[in-house]
């Protein structure tokens, strides 16, 4: 069973070898700064390095920031400088104010977590097949395990800094819970939305007022606003595109209780030290002890039922380090890209925020956590011993079975593959040694807690499951079909270019049938642009071409109908064709069919035929 995985995990490597390597950055070894100044200075260089417009940098010690810092330019045109009182975009760190302000209720006991979004919002129409066993919940929206569709490309371009939330909620629909509520955990920009609609109706206030006066204001957190206002747009950094030059539209979005809040890096550090604090901060307590502990750790979802610590909570995410757990969230939202994190019992955290849309730049948390860390003991749980029947168990392929938006389901299909192997007694996941803890819990060699936890399905299937997504453990015949399909495909481009070679020696003339060669030619090529513009579309990182109607969307609608167009015509050629016909070519033609049907059948599960990101 092992030997064949293995083979699996080699073929799927060769085939997805193109993804992988894009999406893989080298490692690079970093020394760790030892002091402030060091810090400061490696970041500077890693920013250079990176070619990033600007950043601004607050770091937390001793439950004071120490740092604040402004790194190269807020407008690339005009030479301005990134300096501490620069406004950032933060992004999706604003459903971390949506989740305190709804404990803040929730302590007053104004709302249950529990309660059910029909009664809450009774107007909103949402469609959930379980309601009346596992209605849709308010803890629900928060977690992102609703089991609703995030919300689609278009929406990201829906403006209005007056429009009310009410109106918002409506225009990011429609809604329809995938799969049992508080079952999987999937990102979904629309829950917190719900949600701060919800703070409205319960406060009687707009939900920027009621963050501003209960959170915001007496934080003295002066550059929060959830709209480009007066009083900071002098402020507001620029973005940028990749090239670093190109500026990115400033988009007032409908979603501001998910992702609108401007803000200076020095006054988002605040949120870190009041969540360190516990809820409370310079004498003054905002909620309890208890409610930031529930705020970081999810409870609605499957893996925080099968034990593991630390999943996403109340608009919170933990990022496990080498000596210790963060807590915090990131964001990014119109070139502007953002993160928070804070290490609740350590005293430290940071908030890193850049103008330009650079993943990369996220490594540059791992910098600044390896400083933090640099003097605190070593506090990793100690491994258990490994059952040899839970081992073989789990080993296997597991496939992403909750993605954020139900039309990216077959491109996990396909590409979100996650091999786990027995070997020697250990199990290696992704390529990388995991340490077994118990219960189904697993740990990286160097890090602080576990990240996923293995767990048995509804249905008999292993989980896997982590805090923010669920994978299931693939049948090997079914890895196996879509190897074969990919080996298939490959000796298929081989065939199909020998047949056309023969036609530069007139191959056609002396065994008839020039559409017996061209249609099923089409076929596999219909094919390779799908995936080929497919891939372009995604990894361009251009939010307007599946935002609105483009030149490669369109591309991607037509080809999708014509992959299987091509499919019948190429079976009706190849069976239309003379006995005259040399078997290469036959063979070909009817090769070609078989592999654009059976595509154009994979498209038809996944909802592709048509399709068109802009809807």
């Amino acid at each position: 069973m092992n030997r064949l995985l293995s083979v699996l995990v080699v073929a799927w490597a060769l085939l997805q070898s193109g993804t992988a390597w894009a999406q893989s950055p080298p490692d690079k070894a970093k020394e760790i700064p030892q002091t402030l100044e060091a810090l400061e200075k490696a970041l500077a260089q890693e920013f250079a390095r990176l070619k990033i417009p600007g950043a601004s940098v607050a770091i937390i010690e001793n439950n004071q920031i120490v740092l604040t810092r402004g790194y190269g330019l807020a407008d690339v045109k005009a030479r301005t400088p990134v300096t501490p009182e620069t406004v950032f975009r933060a992004g999706s760190i604003s459903k971390s104010f949506t989740g305190i302000g709804i404990m803040m209720l929730v302590e007053e006991g104004r709302l249950d977590l529990n309660a059910k979004l029909a009664d809450l919002v009774p107007e909103l129409k949402f469609d959930n097949p379980w309601e009346s066993s596992d209605p849709v919940r308010l803890v629900h929206l928060l977690e992102h395990t609703a089991g609703f569709d995030d919300i689609g490309f278009h929406h990201y371009l829906l403006e209005g800094k007056d429009t009310p939330l009410s109106e918002a909620v409506v225009k990011y629909g429609p809604y329809k819970s995938r799969w049992r509520p508080g079952t999987w955990t999937a990102y979904c920009n629309s829950g917190p939305v719900i949600a701060g609609l919800i703070i409205e109706k319960v406060s009687g206030q707009k939900f920027q007022d009621f963050i501003a006066e209960r959170l915001t204001g007496p934080l003295g957190m002066s550059s929060a606003y959830w709209v480009k206002d007066p009083a900071i747009a002098g402020w507001m950094a620029k973005s940028y595109k990749a090239d670093g030059v190109t500026e990115e539209p400033f988009i007032e979005i409908l979603a501001r209780p998910s992702g609108s809040l401007n803000v200076t890096a020095g006054d988002l550090a605040r949120l870190a030290q009041l969540m360190l604090g516990r809820g409370s901060l310079d004498g003054r307590s905002y909620f309890t002890p208890a409610t930031a502990s529930r705020i970081e750790n999810g409870q609605s979802g499957a893996a925080a039922r099968a034990g593991l610590k630390g999943v996403y909570g109340l608009g919170n995410f933990s990022t496990i380090g080498k000596k210790a757990v963060f807590h915090g969230h990131d964001g990014g939202i119109d070139g502007f890209a953002s993160k928070l994190e804070y290490a609740p019992g350590k005293g430290a955290g940071f908030v890193l925020m850049v103008n330009q849309a650079n993943e990369e730049a996220f490594e540059l948390a791992g910098l600044i956590r390896d400083y933090l860390e640099r003097d605190w003991p070593e506090a990793k749980p100690s491994g258990v011993a490994l059952p040899s029947a839970d081992l073989e168990r789990w080993a296997g392929l597991y496939q992403d079975i909750a993605p954020r938006q139900q039309v990216l389901a077959l491109i996990g299909s396909l590409a979100a593959w996650q091999p786990a192997e027995a070997t020697e007694g250990a199990l290696i996941l992704n390529g990388t040694k995991r340490v077994f803890l118990g219960q189904g819990q697993f740990r990286k060699e160097d890090a602080a807690a576990a990240n996923i936890v293995f767990t048995g399905g509804p249905e008999g299937e292993t989980l896997m499951l982590n805090g923010t997504g669920a994978s299931v453990k693939v049948p090997l015949w079914q890895a196996a079909t879509k190897a074969v399909y990919g080996v298939l495909f490959a000796l298929s481009c081989i065939l199909t270019l020998v047949v056309l070679m023969r036609l530069i020696g007139g191959a056609w003339r002396r065994d008839g049938g020039f559409l017996v060669r061209l249609v099923p030619t089409l076929a596999l090529l219909s094919i390779v642009a799908l995936a080929g513009v497919t891939l372009a579309v995604l990894a361009s990182n251009d939010l307007m071409l599946v935002a609105k109607p483009s030149a490669l969307g369109w591309a991607v609608y037509s080809l999708t109908i014509a992959v299987p167009i091509f499919g019948v015509l190429a079976a009706m050629t190849a069976q239309a064709s003379g006995s005259e016909i040399g078997w290469l070519t036959r063979v070909m033609a009817w090769v070609n069919a078989g592999l654009a049907l059976l595509a154009g059948l994979y498209l038809y599960q996944y909802g592709w035929i048509g399709l068109k990101f802009w809807e």
